[in-house]
């Protein structure tokens, strides 16, 4: 197979020139970096790492897939920034299970909004699994 030109996009062989079509071969292992410094305006970028083997000689590649900007990521929040949030707005007596946050259990719901109540950042009680919001 003869070598074809590299496009915007493509991962070619620094050996043999062989373009590697990343969906025939997935690469052998992806790991991530995240910039040291943020850029002028605060963002830091996460850069999704892969290794590939090409197919022609055998030589691993290493290559960026893809660029992440900091706001890209989500709405930057922590998941306790989030939890806070969602619970300063409850106004009524809740079930903690109604309670929602991604990727948060409602035991570790139930837990943190204890210590948080605990440390001052949320005003209220909890009692049989319902949190009862404070003045």
């Amino acid at each position: 197979m003869s070598p074809a030109r590299k496009t915007k996009k493509q991962i070619s062989c620094k050996k043999c020139g062989c373009i590697i079509n990343p969906i025939q071969h997935p690469p052998d292992k992806t790991w991530q970096l995240i910039s040291p410094m943020p850029d002028k305006e605060g963002r830091v970028t996460l850069t999704i790492m892969g290794a590939f083997r090409c197919p022609e000689c055998g030589a691993s590649v290493r290559t960026a897939m893809k660029k992440i900007r900091g706001d890209e990521i989500g709405s930057g929040q922590s998941k306790k920034e989030m939890l806070i949030q969602a619970v300063s707005l409850i106004k009524e007596p809740t079930n903690i299970e109604n309670i929602e946050i991604e990727g948060i259990s409602t035991a570790s719901v139930e837990k943190a909004i204890g210590l948080l109540i605990e440390q001052g950042q949320l005003k209220g009680k909890i009692q049989n699994a319902k949190y009862y919001p404070g003045t």
